[in-house]
């Protein structure tokens, strides 16, 4: 399970606005706002008329107070006034009620999800039940608190139980809550919470996520599914009103592309084996429905800019442009003002500012899984790496990314080799345990001392929570097995996707053993159909060309969803190459699966497993 902090932020504001048009609760008394224009004036006086009261009206002043402050996003002095508040465990329910709402809203804005949840939690829900104008409000924020603390089930759970709460005129808003929520969730986490859901309502939302999730390469099939879900589901509140993502995929399919132009440098490996996974979906959409784009394809292996190729594919009708490949012609590309048509480029441009409003930018960037490599050792408690990597200015930038990405975690980089291509592993490894110390230190000893007096053993360094190691499947079978040999044989190794070349190579990968990795889901899924029915008219590839060609595939289905994507309609999408975000600058990333090689078999394994000691 995954979310971005934008997510969380999105989130979190769309919750706060629906607090304020959901929530219908009644201050005790009589006590109107003031109508003083100065939010900071009105609070004042309200908490100087809270210090001439005693008992209930002073509690209920001091709560209005909180709650303006929070309107207006003051959060530090709601804080302040928030701890102010004492002696209120003999006030009634309601106020009691209303005070563990405003205590959740003040620790949920200032990140405290933790503590948010538990005040909740801990009030008894008779009185929730008791209070009918306070329980919308009450689920919709523990909702919000959940998915803040990453629990997106029992945020999904709070949310579904808002919506049977919530009038009309609120029902849209709770439910795009839960259909957001949901979509934080991955495969796997889903199909564990549908195996423990229990109510109608709650069953009837994880299928409709199920149906939306089962055929992302076609808008079409889509909504054709949806529709089916509705009749199906003809009793589920969602049926009437569905999530507003879902309403506006028939506008999405409306204004579709009705020419691609996808320009590569096809004499390339790369290139063609981008082409190759693109035509592949391209065809198998064709073979479903005839509503495909118009398909043209540009050369683009011996121009060094893409200004003409560009400018002749629109002039030729394209309204949107897959590619280019090559980074100085992204370059290009984001430095011009404008740009007529949709455009994905197939890199990243150097400059990480977005470009033209129609420039969105998709790659196979390492720097995507080493983050995900640091993020997953630091949530298994490690906190210093010794990095292996090969020698080379590219290696050398990786390990530099690395180590900046570990040290913005809080973790140290305590040690760091690199080998070549005729390196001797043995001096590698020595080298990185300082085992070659511990070896030097015995040679002086046995020159000053009688030999016979020495029972000498080696020592790696006891200072290395897991090693980080860049290498290719050939070099990792060497490696691995000389760690063993030097002591390091339970040290944690985790690695990039170079380590596995997508081949069913039992007996030689048993070398790599143990090792846990980050890979693409068309690598690591050997019972995928789509797979079988490309590899079955597709030459044999090694990882990188598979890669590419998932790579090809995933960029086809981003064709229709970039202006869903940066709508924030869609948080993600399920590629071949790993699930597929979009950033601020619309730039979309992947997060990509874990594997461990286990018995010389690449199998995939939870987030939480890759990251238990």
């Amino acid at each position: 399970m995954f979310t971005s902090k934008v997510a969380k932020s999105a989130l979190l504001n769309s919750v706060l606005i629906g607090l304020i048009a959901c929530s219908s609760s009644t201050p005790i008394g009589e006590t109107p706002r003031s109508a003083i224009e100065s939010t900071t004036d009105s609070v004042t006086e309200l908490l100087a008329r809270a210090s001439d009261s005693t008992g209930a009206q002073a509690i209920d002043l001091r709560l209005e107070a909180i709650e303006t402050l929070l309107d207006d996003e003051n959060l530090e002095r709601a804080q302040l006034v928030a701890d102010s508040l004492d002696n209120v465990s003999t006030a009634d329910s309601t106020l009691q009620l209303r005070l563990t709402l405003v205590q959740a809203r003040v620790a949920l804005v200032t990140n405290q999800a933790a503590e948010a949840v538990e005040l909740l939690t801990e009030i008894p829900q008779s009185i929730v039940r008791n209070h009918p104008d306070s329980q919308v409000e009450y689920f919709l924020l523990l909702g919000a608190s959940e998915a803040a603390a990453e629990n997106y089930p029992a945020a999904t759970d709070a949310y579904v139980e808002a919506a049977a709460l919530a009038d009309a005129s609120n029902q849209q808003l709770v439910h795009d809550q839960i259909w957001q929520t949901l979509q934080l969730l991955d495969d796997d986490a889903l199909r564990l919470y549908a195996s423990a859901a229990q109510n109608y309502a709650l069953r009837g939302w994880i299928e409709l996520t199920r149906v939306y999730r089962g055929d992302q390469f076609s808008v079409r099939n889509q909504l054709d599914a949806i529709q089916q879900w509705q009749r199906t589901w003809t009793q589920h509140a969602a049926a009437a009103i569905l999530p507003t993502p879902l309403r506006e995929l028939e506008l999405m399919w409306e204004n579709r592309p009705r020419h691609i132009a996808l320009i590569l440098p096809l004499q390339q490996p790369a290139g063609a084996a981008i082409q190759e996974g693109f035509l592949s979906a391209y065809y198998r959409a064709l073979s479903t429905t005839r509503d495909v784009p118009r398909l043209s394809v540009y050369d683009s292996s011996n121009e060094t800019r893409i200004r003409s190729l560009y400018n002749e594919a629109v002039g030729n009708g394209a309204d949107i442009i897959i590619g280019p490949l090559n980074k100085s012609m992204v370059n290009e590309l984001q430095q011009r003002a404008r740009l007529p048509v949709p455009t994905l480029a197939l890199n990243y441009a150097d400059n990480p500012g977005p470009g033209p409003a129609n420039l969105f930018q998709y790659g196979l960037a390492p720097e995507d899984e080493i983050q995900q490599a640091a993020n997953l050792a630091w949530s298994a408690g490690y906190r210093n790496v010794a990095v292996m990597t090969p020698d080379g200015s590219d290696y050398l930038r990786l390990q530099d990314t690395f180590a900046r990405m570990w040290d913005g975690l809080g973790g140290q980089v305590v040690s760091r080799t690199n080998f070549g291509a005729d390196t001797d592993y043995a001096d590698v490894v020595k080298r990185l345990m300082a085992i070659d110390s511990s070896e030097s230190r015995a040679s002086r000893l046995r020159d000053i001392l009688p030999r016979s007096s020495i029972d000498f053993t080696p020592r790696r360094r006891g200072d290395i929570d897991f090693i980080f190691l860049i290498a290719n499947p050939r070099q990792g079978r060497q490696i691995k097995p000389t760690l063993a040999f030097y002591y390091a044989e339970n040290l944690p190794v985790i690695s990039m996707p170079s380590i596995n070349d997508g081949q069913r190579n039992q007996s030689a990968n048993q070398d790599l053993d143990g090792i846990v990795f980050t890979d693409a889901p068309w690598v690591l899924d050997q019972n995928s159909a789509l797979k079988t029915e490309v590899e079955a008219s597709l030459r044999p590839t090694q990882g990188p060309l598979q890669r590419l060609r998932a790579m090809g595939i995933d960029a086809f289905m981003l064709h229709g969803r970039l202006q869903q994507m940066a709508a924030q309609d869609a948080e993600s999408l399920n590629g071949t190459t790993g699930t597929l975000t979009m950033s601020d600058n619309r730039q979309i990333h992947r997060r990509l699966r874990f594997a461990r090689f286990e018995n010389g078999i690449a199998r995939v394994i939870s987030a939480d497993v890759a990251s238990t000691r």
